[in-house]
């Protein structure tokens, strides 16, 4: 019996900083993809908030948005809003009402297995501010299961020449070597291949390029990637 078929709907980089129209219109437009598109799973890969300062009352809308998503949400933290004592997603205690969202806070990632959907899924937030972050720093090779293996990371895609940041470093190497089936990546607010061996891509953020990345996996045609105007 081959795996199931899986839509899932990758995004990241809202940069949310306040309760208007811009912030509304571009959470709003990827919740109405999820739905347009039936996706399974909602990834979101770091940088739903610009900063950890922002008030309780967009936390809060957005945390009730995300609840009524038509697809469990699974969310890692960014450079911008990372999982570091008193964060947005560490002092308010209603994120654990959310039964439908999940937010990763390993220091060395986590891994979640949805046999439900036939997915296996690794995130790591970034839960520092220092320098010499390393998103993809801990993570297992997948289990051979029957699974798609997801693994999603926020950070510079940096391929072979020497790194120019001090911090966030995703090699060329790194990406190779793992043998997963898709890496979600955030950081970088366009929508971008970066590898197919294994397919990684950045979605592109919905409030600045306006699209997210509609991933399909299928025995039949394998994995997809399409990128979805909002």
């Amino acid at each position: 019996m081959g795996r199931k078929a899986l839509r899932v709907l990758h995004t990241s980089d809202f940069h949310l900083s306040n309760n208007g129209d811009k912030d509304r219109e571009s959470l709003e437009g990827t919740l109405a993809l999820s739905t347009q598109y039936r996706a399974d799973l909602l990834i979101i890969a770091g940088d739903l908030f610009d900063h950890n300062r922002v008030n309780e009352d967009l936390v809060r809308y957005t945390a009730d948005r995300l609840q009524d998503a038509p697809c469990p949400v699974f969310i890692i933290a960014g450079n911008h809003d990372c999982y570091t004592p008193g964060s947005v997603y560490d002092r308010f205690d209603f994120w654990q009402e959310c039964s439908n969202i999940k937010i990763f806070k390993g220091e060395d990632g986590e891994m979640v297995q949805l046999p439900e959907l036939g997915v296996s899924l690794w995130g790591k937030s970034i839960d520092s501010d220092e320098e010499d972050v390393l998103p993809l720093a801990g993570i297992p090779q997948p289990e051979i299961n029957g699974n798609w293996n997801i693994a999603v990371a926020h950070g510079y895609f940096v391929g072979k020449k020497p790194p120019l940041f001090p911090s966030y470093h995703i090699t060329e190497r790194e990406v190779v070597d793992l043998k997963w089936d898709y890496l979600a990546l955030g950081h970088v607010p366009a929508f971008r291949c970066l590898c197919e061996q294994p397919m990684t891509y950045y979605s592109g953020s919905p409030s600045f390029s306006k699209n997210a990345a509609l991933v399909e996996f299928s025995e039949e045609n394998g994995i997809t990637v399409t990128r979805c105007e909002l």
